[in-house]
């Protein structure tokens, strides 16, 4: 089994995202769901966590040396809400409304 890096150290870049939870880390070879701010704005993320027959890093990677986040478009927030189980659905909603 490769080692992966885990959604919640992935930090990069470091001046436009900050991690505020891990809503599903995906496990090796899945895709990891978070929420976070880029930019000061509240954001859905979302990375493939890499894995053993591909890379440790994952995807998207930064100068394919460092670990990021996708950041969903805004529209797709409700699709995924559907995705995740019902408590971690609603502190997403919380906290993307700011409360």
């Amino acid at each position: 089994m490769a080692r992966i890096i885990l959604p919640e150290k992935v930090v990069s870049p470091k001046d436009r995202w900050s991690l505020a939870e891990v809503l599903d880390d995906g496990k090796e070879d899945g895709s990891a769901l978070a929420i976070g701010e880029w930019d000061g704005k509240r954001r859905l993320a979302m990375r493939w966590n890499g894995g053993e027959d591909w890379t440790p890093i994952g995807f998207p990677r930064s100068r394919g040396r460092w670990p990021t986040w996708f950041i969903v478009p805004p529209k797709y927030n409700e699709a995924i809400f559907q995705t995740l189980p019902p408590d971690k659905a609603a502190r997403a909603k919380d906290y993307l409304d700011g409360t």
